[in-house]
């Protein structure tokens, strides 16, 4: 993408331009912004020209796109140090930004050349979730104002605040109702298709998450963050929670640093600097002896951002704010996280390289992965932390007043109780991972072939391929590998076969639709020997590459998040009557 350009001469204005007029000319909201009380300021008064939307506004309202990238073009005119970028779009073709900061320009090249560690960190994928976003333009200020100098020695900063930025512009009073603000309304959760891009890891059906992963095959970044706010528990008292992968095939090293070392320790730092309690994303469920905190299961699965960055063998965390803690409140405490996680980063940054480059390395050929996973109790009690909210009109919805955590009680009403807590997943079925994944070429006529489904419909005929059932299956195979930049090759001749191929026992649509006009689909069967041969024209995955875990949860026909579940094999699969073999065999053999 073409870098945005920012002359000498227009730094010097803008670094002496009031922010009103670098947002467009707009009138805001005339209320004196509040005095700033986190330690985003550096103990300095922020003049006008330095505040935020929401800052200017004493919190009512939240950024919209073209305050960001104003606000993000000012922080790059004060400070040389910021290079500005685009990496994609959005469905409605917003340009997707990034800030650079760390490298000697904002090109992939430039980045992997400094050989430090590279942090990539998104906000606003659920546009009605605001406070990573806000968090983010605060971190950026910070670092315009050179407080942040130590960090880039070692460390490189790709930063995007706004990546669901179709659905930021989609505002309203009355979204995500109960959140406690901005009163003056906030986005949506879902893109401009109406599709959570937070389920859109492994499918890869948004022009937003097929520039993610563009990015992060381009920049090859070690940590990954994706900020969010939670509902969670409505008495709960962590302003934030945070997350890990819970795939249990990620790599054991990056896990324990991450669940062992990094955590651990920026939550301690927080509690003796803030005096806030953070803890694991989660709420408390279940009653009696049933009673715990639980994180959710389905985090196990790439679809998720945080999950996905784990399955690439990215240092991947997750955080999620409280939403009945003030906006105010719930950007600082994203703030606090970003400074400790980031200033972890920075000091151990080897460590950080070393784990995610072994990572890389290893071989999970002949492992057994999972396919399927669970929630397991950890070995002790947990501290849970509960606060009570109070009711509180919404001066601009009618009957529907919101949720709040009052700021300034301290721990007045801070209670305790040591639970049970299901944190982290195991397998409750795995298989082998081979050494190559191939999805043979048929010799179906074309005559004979089903026709397509219409685009947008229900299977595999999204990507609008003409052919055989089997041509257009490997159309849409080869797209998403493409998409995720997993590497593949296809077959110039006819050659022997030597692996194993799946015999499917049972072949079952769920009735509702989800995310779309998907019907997640489930196969059940049995692994067995086979000696074929394997047409020309045929598909072959090697599981001899970084991206192998993802591979692996792709392609495998038990797999609860890959292509079979979202139905983008049902060009063969969603044939009447139904095969009797699953369209993809496995070999522990070389196949070239």
């Amino acid at each position: 993408m073409k870098p945005w350009s920012v002359p000498r001469v227009t730094r010097a204005v803008c670094a002496l331009a009031s922010a009103v007029a670098l947002l467009d000319g707009r009138t805001l909201v005339a209320q004196a912004p509040a005095k700033p009380t986190s330690n985003a300021t550096s103990n300095a008064t922020i003049s006008a020209r330095w505040l935020t939307r929401p800052e200017r506004t004493d919190y009512a309202e939240t950024s919209r796109y073209d305050d960001v990238i104003a606000y993000m073009k000012q922080m790059a005119a004060v400070n040389p140090n910021i290079h500005l970028t685009t990496y994609g779009y959005t469905t409605e073709g917003r340009p997707l930004p990034l800030a650079v900061i760390g490298a000697p320009g904002a090109s992939a090249a430039q980045v992997l050349a400094t050989n430090k560690t590279r942090v990539y960190i998104q906000g606003n994928i659920h546009a009605g979730e605001v406070e990573g976003k806000e968090a983010l333009l605060w971190l950026l200020r910070s670092i315009a104002k050179g407080e942040r100098n130590a960090w880039l020695k070692t460390t490189v900063l790709l930063i995007n605040p706004i990546y669901n930025a179709d659905g930021n512009e989609r505002v309203s009073v009355s979204n995500r109702g109960s959140q406690a603000g901005p009163v003056g309304g906030m986005g949506t959760r879902e893109n401009a298709q109406g599709l959570d891009l937070n389920r859109d890891g492994t499918k890869m059906e948004t022009a937003e998450a097929r520039s993610m992963a563009s990015l992060l095959t381009r920049y090859q970044p070690h940590v990954a963050m994706d900020l969010h706010t939670t509902d969670g528990s409505s008495t709960s008292g962590f302003n934030m929670t945070y997350e890990t992968s819970l795939n249990p095939n990620n790599a054991k090293a990056q896990m324990s640093l991450l669940r062992e070392v990094l955590l651990p320790e920026i939550t301690k730092t927080v509690k003796a600097k803030h005096g806030s309690d953070w803890f694991y994303y989660g709420g408390v469920s279940g009653t009696g002896d049933q009673r715990a905190w639980r994180s959710d299961a389905e985090l196990a699965k790439p679809r998720y951002t945080s999950t996905y960055y784990g399955v690439r063998n990215i240092l991947g965390l997750l955080t999620e704010t409280y939403s009945y803690a003030s906006f105010k409140t719930r950007i600082t405490e994203t703030y606090w996280f970003l400074e400790e996680s980031l200033g972890y980063v920075a000091t151990h940054g080897e460590t950080v390289r070393d784990v995610v480059a072994k990572a890389n390395a290893e071989s999970i050929i002949g492992q057994q992965l999972a396919v399927r996973q669970q929630l397991v109790k950890a070995p002790a009690l947990q501290k849970i932390v509960f606060a009570p909210t109070i009711s509180v009109r919404n001066p601009y919805v009618a009957d529907r007043p919101y949720r709040l955590r009052p700021d300034g009680l301290g721990d007045a009403n801070v209670t305790s109780e040591m639970l049970p807590f299901f944190g982290t997943a195991e397998p409750t079925e795995t298989t082998l991972a081979p050494r190559v994944w191939v999805v043979p070429m048929t010799a179906t006529p074309a005559a004979a072939a089903a026709p397509a489904p219409a685009p947008g419909g229900f299977g595999g005929g999204r990507g609008g391929a003409a052919g055989t059932p089997t041509q257009r299956m490997l159309a849409t195979v080869i797209d998403r590998l493409e998409a995720h930049g997993i590497r593949y090759s296809v077959t110039a001749a006819d050659q022997p076969f030597s692996g194993d191929r799946f015999k499917i026992a049972t072949n079952t649509v769920e009735t509702r639709e989800y995310q779309g006009t998907h019907k997640g689909r489930t196969l059940t069967g049995a692994w067995e020997p086979t000696e074929q041969t394997l047409p020309a024209g045929s598909l072959v995955i090697p599981m001899d590459q970084p991206l192998a875990r993802l591979t692996f949860i792709l392609m495998d026909p038990r797999s609860d998040d890959g292509f079979m579940w979202w139905n983008l094999l049902d060009a063969v699969l969603g044939q009447t009557p139904a095969p009797t073999y699953y369209p993809v065999l496995r070999s522990m053999n070389t196949v070239k």
